[in-house]
């Protein structure tokens, strides 16, 4: 399987004078028709990640280290003109707030043929034909071509944003967020679209969430992030059975039950660190439950254990049981 995306030891800072540090060294590999999820909570570096990937960081934020490698091509010294007509093409983004990424002013129908007459040399008619085919894919009527972003609900407009995202089949999908503002009926439906498309249309995701229960049930492989690093990665099968970082598993312990609306879920008590100044330690050692002397004085790697990429000196040692006994 042909790998999309190859990312090594991404930094990125915001400001110069006492920048705050937001991703530090972060690997992350997406392979073709791979689903991944970032999460973390609010604060982590997950979207300035994802922006970074896309190359649309803005100032003051600026990657200060590493190397993005997208279908073959090194996006960190990619031209703006090559880097614009791979956009959409190659990879194409579903932001936040994208249901309010649609022109006001523009029809659905103009807004879908604005994306592909810059970027491919389709017939009126093909063009007209291709968006009324997203728009099925979405559950979406054709007529609704030929109305005004105000004129549809929210859900409607993030699920045309999608559309818009996938028309011209790019490698690579990154959403942040997309289904933050919405309801859970309509972010349910969402879900279901996604799990559909990805049916109908090969492509590969980074789907940017802080929802870990959505992440674990989209994605084929669950990376957690935490104050700017990466703490835990493992497959979203693996991980519902076995969370291994503990702050993995107090992101787990923080999601109601369906199955038991009245049992009981736990916060995460304290906060994140300051960015500003990282300390020779453990990131997470203030608030974890298991933390020892050797997290508050040491950092910890992250270390390939086989089933799991590990940030942590405390339960490594669970994973070496569990490898070695096929537990």
């Amino acid at each position: 399987m042909s790998v999309i995306v190859q990312a090594e030891n991404v930094s990125v800072d915001y400001g110069r004078k006492n920048p705050v540090h937001a991703v530090r060294n972060v690997s992350l590999t997406i392979e073709e028709n791979q689903f991944v999820g970032l999460v973390g909570e609010s604060g982590c570096g997950k979207s300035t990640l994802g922006f970074a990937l896309a190359r649309l960081e803005r100032p003051p934020a600026q990657i200060i280290s590493g190397t993005i490698q997208i279908v073959g091509q090194d996006w960190r010294t990619l031209a703006a003109e090559p880097l614009r007509r791979a956009r959409w093409t190659e990879v194409s983004v579903v932001l936040q707030s994208g249901m309010n990424a649609l022109n006001p002013i523009m029809t659905i129908g103009a807004q879908f043929k604005d994306v592909m007459e810059q970027h491919t040399r389709m017939s009126p008619a093909e063009i007209v034909a291709r968006a009324e085919t997203m728009l099925e894919m979405v559950q979406i009527q054709p007529e609704v071509l030929g109305r005004y972003p105000h004129e549809l609900s929210g859900g409607m407009k993030q699920r045309i944003a999608i559309a818009l995202a996938l028309v011209l089949q790019p490698k690579l999908v990154i959403m942040d967020e997309p289904t933050t503002a919405l309801d859970m009926v309509v972010q349910r439906q969402i879900v279901e679209n996604l799990k559909e498309l990805r049916r109908q249309q090969a492509f590969s995701m980074l789907f940017i969430s802080h929802d870990l229960g959505l992440v674990l049930e989209l994605a084929d492989q669950v990376v957690v992030m935490y104050a700017g690093e990466v703490v835990e990665r493992q497959s979203a099968t693996s991980m519902l059975d076995h969370p291994w970082h503990p702050y993995t598993r107090a992101l787990m312990h923080s999601l109601p039950d369906p199955e038991n609306p009245k049992g009981s879920y736990e916060g995460i008590p304290g906060t994140p660190p300051d960015l500003h100044h990282i300390p020779t330690a453990c990131l997470y050692a203030p608030r974890c439950p298991l933390a020892t002397d050797v997290c508050r004085a040491q950092t910890p790697p992250l270390e390939d254990l086989k089933v799991v990429d590990l940030r942590c000196f405390v339960t490594r040692e669970e994973v070496g049981v569990h490898v070695g006994t096929g537990a």
